[in-house]
């Protein structure tokens, strides 16, 4: 008895009240900057980064993927029949090498992420200014979901983007 107060005691808060629309197919819209392992350069690819189109965006597509059927399951929904669809798209840059912009275009890795992009050269990188983008992640669930719920598996979303991926958010990520 006492193991299935434990299994359904987690359920019952994750399938609690929610509010907003209910919905199978919720949108979720974020800004970030670009993890090293989501960019490529097919001439001079640096630590982490692809040296094709195709292999940065098989990395996309597998961290997020991983990332929502994580977060589905975290909160006692069943993965099977969830399908995962992002817009991001691998950005082709070449990383700096040295503390000043040397070429226009070249990115700026700070941690694991590209947050700025050099507009003029050469320049020392603290004058680059920012770089990031926002995109979107669409799921389809069997199960309709409220909008607040929803937005709970969004933050496991960010949590694992960005202690796996390298993500660097700007804000939350809002379902839209």
């Amino acid at each position: 008895m006492l193991f299935y107060a434990l299994v359904l005691v987690p359920l019952a808060l994750a399938c609690g009240p929610g509010t907003g629309p209910i919905t199978t197919t919720p949108t979720m819209r974020f800004t970030f900057s670009y993890p090293v392992s989501w960019t490529y350069d097919p001439t001079t690819a640096g630590a982490g980064q692809s040296l094709s189109q195709q292999s940065a965006q098989n990395r996309i597509n597998s961290d997020i993927e991983y990332a929502v059927i994580k977060a589905v399951e975290s909160y006692g929904y069943s993965a099977s029949g969830v399908s995962v669809q992002n817009a991001v798209a691998p950005l082709s840059i070449t990383i700096n090498p040295t503390p000043n912009c040397e070429a226009i275009g070249n990115g700026v890795v700070e941690g694991t992420a590209v947050t700025k992009k050099c507009a003029v050269a050469p320049v020392p990188i603290a004058a680059a200014p920012a770089f990031n983008t926002t995109s979107t992640i669409t799921v389809t669930s069997p199960v309709a979901l409220y909008q607040s719920q929803w937005q709970n598996i969004a933050i496991n979303v960010y949590q694992s983007l960005t202690s796996n991926a390298g993500v660097l958010f700007y804000g939350i990520i809002e379902v839209v």
